[in-house]
């Protein structure tokens, strides 16, 4: 990856406090569960910083248990992109029964609904069963999806990730997207020339920054122990370059 030979064409570096930029984000809301029997409440708190708040030089998605629910926050970049370096500098929630992610959604669903427009979760975090201190990127499309998704990463870090920073990024073009945690590669997928089926990745995508909580990767029997102190989910900056 070389970023040098790219240009910063968009960033948040959260160097301001209060609620997330509106020019550059949208909250996405509910309580549905999300496709994965989640638990959370996403809330729009844009005009009272509440589960998504900027302070101290990051966004901190926070996810709080209040009057018997869940809430926490989902924010969709409002721009979208087609290739690049995707990167975000990030201290990863690494608790059982969260589930924090990094990822992209196509902003037009040319190809039909999920997965055939594809999604690229650029990280995902889910100690309840993927283990401690373990990050996870895949993409997934009508060729390859849900629990069959194509990996492009998966690292055991060996430490809580809540206590470093740490560096998450995919390089995407028109023939692969590789993944790298801390600027080292880990896994390639190649587009194999067969259309939509297996690379639906050549429209725009948005950014998806959001903590949930249990559900089927989250683990919904080890959140009850976050009840009382609740758990965040802490951004530096994100960047695209171009």
């Amino acid at each position: 990856m070389n970023i040098g030979e790219r240009q910063l064409v968009w960033s948040d570096e959260f160097d301001y406090s209060g609620v997330p930029a509106t020019s550059k984000w949208k909250y996405q809301t509910g309580k549905s569960g999300w496709g994965n029997n989640e638990l959370q409440n996403y809330t729009d708190n844009s005009t009272v910083a509440d589960t998504a708040i900027v302070e101290d030089g990051c966004l901190k998605i926070k996810a709080k248990y209040e009057n018997g629910e869940w809430k926490s926050a989902r924010l969709n970049s409002k721009q979208s992109w087609k290739y690049g370096i995707i990167e975000a500098r990030m201290k990863i929630t690494d608790k059982k029964g969260a589930w924090p992610a990094f990822w992209m959604m196509p902003e037009k669903s040319e190809y039909g609904s999920w997965p055939k427009s594809g999604e690229i979760d650029i990280m995902e975090n889910a100690p309840s069963t993927n283990g401690e201190h373990t990050i996870f990127s895949s993409l997934h499309a009508e060729g390859h999806y849900s629990a069959s998704p194509k990996s492009i990463g998966r690292k055991n870090f060996g430490s809580d990730l809540s206590a470093d920073w740490h560096t998450i990024s995919v390089e995407w073009n028109e023939s692969q997207i590789t993944a790298y945690y801390d600027g080292v590669a880990q896994q390639t997928y190649y587009n194999d020339g067969s259309g939509y089926v297996n690379w639906p990745y050549d429209k725009p995508f948005y950014i998806i920054l959001n903590l949930a909580i249990g559900g089927n990767l989250g683990g919904t029997g080890a959140a009850s122990a976050l009840q009382s102190t609740g758990t965040e989910f802490l951004i530096d900056y994100v960047r695209v370059y171009q």
